[in-house]
C-alpha cells in the first residue's frame, strides 16, 4: 500500500476502516470477533479490537496503536500495511490474531498524546499501587518552572525566545542528562505536567491488560508490535525494547535482520517508568511462564536527533501542554502550538511516510520470520 500520510484524516475515520474493512481480510480465520470499549466518560469514543483465533492456536501476534493518541495516526498507517501485505502469509489455522485500534481514543480524536485526564498511558503501566509516588522524579518538580510553564502562551517568537534562553539556562546549571531524565522518565505529582503518570491504573490501561491476560495464555508463543512516533533518526525507524527482554541489543539486531535495535534505557533511547513492554513482560513472567513472550515497539523518528531537534521536540511538547492548560495569548500562538506537535508526532512529509512503510516492511519481515510467523 501507499503510505502517503494522507490516510487516516481523523480518528473517526481510521475507526471506520477498522471496523468495516477490516474484518473482511480475516476470512480464513475461522473465528474472528470485532468488539469495542467505550470510555466511560465519553462513550462516543471507543477502543476498538479484533481477535482472530485459529483452530489449533500455536502463535499469537498482537499489535497496538495509538496508546500515545495522536501516534495512532501513525499506526493506523502501519497496521493498514501489516493487513494488506503481510496477514495473506500467514497460516490462519495456527495465528492467532488480536489487533487494537487507539488504545487512547481520546488522545487521539483531539491530537493530544495524553487522555483527557493529561495522563499519558505510558507512564502508567504500574502492577502495584504503591509505585504511584508523587514523590518520583525529583527532577521535574526542581525544573517544572522550564518544563511545565503555568501561564498563557506567548505569540511564537517571544515563546522562542523565552524557551531558548530557559533551555540554555538549564543545560548550564543541571546539563543535558539530567534535563532529559526529569522530563522522559514521568512523573506523579503534577496533573497538568507533561508524562504525568497519574494516581492509578487507568481505564485503558486496564483493558489492554485483560485482552493480555484473556488471549495470551492458550498460545504457546505470543509476539506484540506496538506503534510510536516522535523519537529518533528523521528517515530511520528503531526497534525499541525493553529492558527486561533478556537477549542483547547486538543478538536481537542480527535475529531480526533489522539496522536499528535499541533498549529502552538512558544509553540507546531514554528510560521510563510505567511503560507498557516492561509491564507485560513482567506479567509474562509470572501469569505466563510457559508462553515464549516477545515485544518491542516500532519508534517512527520525525524531527530527527540532532541537538536542534532534540530541542525543537521538547519545545514542541512543553508549549502544547502549555496552551492546552494555561490558554495562549494570541490565535497564533495556539496554532503554532498545535503545528509543532503535529510536526512531531504526524508529520506531512511524503518522503518521510515512503521511508516509514518501507522500515516496516522491513522489520515485520525480520520479526515475523525470526518469532515463526513466516517460514525462515
Amino acid at each position: 500500500m501507499e503510505t502517503s500520510g494522507r490516510w487516516p484524516v481523523s480518528y473517526v475515520d481510521s475507526r471506520q476502516w477498522f471496523r468495516d474493512a477490516l474484518p473482511r481480510s480475516l476470512q480464513a480465520w475461522p473465528g474472528v470477533r470485532l468488539e469495542a470499549h467505550p470510555l466511560s466518560a465519553a462513550p462516543d469514543l471507543t477502543i476498538d479490537w479484533i481477535y482472530a483465533q485459529p483452530a489449533t492456536p500455536a502463535r499469537l501476534l498482537i499489535l497496538t496503536t495509538g496508546l500515545h493518541g495522536i501516534e495512532g495516526f501513525v499506526g493506523a498507517v502501519i497496521l493498514r500495511l501489516l493487513v494488506e501485505e503481510f496477514l495473506p502469509r500467514l497460516d490462519a489455522t495456527g495465528t492467532g490474531l488480536l489487533l487494537i485500534h487507539a488504545l487512547n481514543p481520546w488522545g487521539m480524536h483531539h491530537s493530544r498524546k495524553v487522555t483527557a485526564r493529561n495522563v499519558d498511558l505510558n507512564r502508567n503501566f504500574l502492577l502495584t499501587p504503591q509505585t504511584f509516588d508523587p514523590a518520583f522524579n525529583p527532577d521535574y518538580a526542581r525544573l517544572k518552572a522550564f518544563i511545565g510553564p503555568e501561564h498563557p502562551l506567548d505569540p511564537p517568537a517571544g515563546a522562542a525566545s523565552r524557551f531558548a534562553l530557559a533551555l540554555i539556562d538549564a543545560l548550564r546549571r543541571d546539563g543535558a542528562a539530567v534535563l532529559q531524565r526529569a522530563s522522559l522518565l514521568g512523573q506523579y505529582g503534577d496533573p497538568r505536567g507533561m508524562y504525568y503518570g497519574g494516581t492509578r491504573p487507568e481505564e485503558e490501561t486496564g483493558l489492554l491488560l485483560r485482552l493480555m491476560r484473556e488471549t495470551v495464555p492458550g498460545y504457546q508463543a505470543a509476539t506484540l508490535l506496538d506503534m510510536h512516533s516522535g523519537y529518533g533518526p528523521r528517515f530511520q525507524m528503531s526497534l525499541v525494547h525493553s529492558t527486561a527482554e533478556p537477549r542483547s541489543v547486538d543478538a536481537l539486531r542480527q535475529r531480526l535482520g533489522y539496522p536499528r535495535v535499541l533498549k529502552a534505557d538512558d544509553r540507546d533511547f531514554y528510560a521510563m517508568r510505567g511503560d507498557m513492554v516492561d509491564a507485560l513482560y513482567a506479567l509474562a513472567e509470572t501469569a505466563w511462564p510457559q508462553v515464549r513472550f516477545y515485544a518491542t515497539a516500532f519508534e517512527f523518528g520525525t524531527l530527527g536527533e540532532s541537538t536542534l531537534a532534540l530541542a525543537r521536540s521538547l519545545r514542541a511538547m512543553i508549549v502544547e501542554n502549555q496552551a492546552h492548560h494555561h490558554g495562549a495569548r494570541s490565535d497564533s500562538a495556539r496554532r503554532w502550538a498545535q503545528r509543532e506537535f503535529r510536526a512531531l508526532y504526524r508529520p506531512d512529509d511524503a518522503r518521510w511516510w515512503d521511508k516509514a512503510g518501507a522500515d516496516a516492511r522491513q522489520a515485520f519481515e525480520g520479526i515475523l520470520r525470526a518469532e515463526g510467523f513466516l517460514p525462515m
